[in-house]
């Protein structure tokens, strides 16, 4: 390969990688929380419970048409909790339930329409459940900038993995003594991703 061109490869790679260090972190960290369920908790204690924090009267005025997602923004806003939310798929009836997911603090607002009552609650962060709610956060679908960079940077992420994984193999045939060992280690990390996806 064009030394140039392998040098580029190798810099990019290097870089990257130290750009991307949070987000890698965020991903080994909950994968850690997801996969040693019961040993993280068993550090950290049970995951913490919605607890009420206020409940008021709530007689708002909605435009006939307004979607559930344009009243949620609204009582987010009247709380003073404007921020990148989300709505549970499966809504009670009579109810609007909002997920206002913050970056140390989750809450759960529950609007009962028939009795013009909201319901704030809140759950207390441990650290998996940072780590757990940072590894699935998204952001092109809401409207803040914070949140649509988040979603550019994971997109970044997703392209420095496959970018890590060609570069690698690039920087892996440019070593000649490693070739041999490389193979194996290929061949062996394949074979194996193939048996576990077909057996488990």
């Amino acid at each position: 390969m064009n030394p140039t061109a392998s040098r580029l490869i190798r810099r990019t790679h290097m870089y990257l990688a130290l750009f991307l260090t949070p987000w890698m972190i965020i991903y080994a960290l909950s994968g850690l929380a997801l996969n040693h369920g019961e040993t993280v908790r068993g550090w950290f204690g049970r995951i913490p419970e919605f607890e009420r924090i206020d409940e008021r009267p709530y007689a708002a005025a909605f435009p006939a048409d307004a979607t559930p997602r344009q009243m949620a923004g609204q009582i987010l806003a009247d709380l003073g909790l404007a921020g990148t939310f989300n709505l549970p798929p499966n809504q009670p009836a009579g109810r609007l339930v909002i997920m206002r997911n913050a970056a140390f603090a989750a809450h759960r607002i529950t609007w009962f329409r028939a009795e013009s009552r909201l319901l704030v609650e809140k759950q207390a962060y441990t650290a998996p459940v940072i780590v757990n709610r940072a590894h699935f956060r998204s952001g092109y679908h809401q409207p803040y900038l914070a949140a649509k960079i988040w979603g550019a940077v994971v997109d970044l992420a997703i392209v420095g993995m496959l970018f890590w994984i060609l570069s690698g193999i690039l920087m892996w045939w440019e070593i000649k003594p490693a070739r041999a060992w490389g193979a194996v280690c290929a061949v062996g990390g394949l074979g194996i991703f193939g048996v576990l996806l077909a057996t488990i």
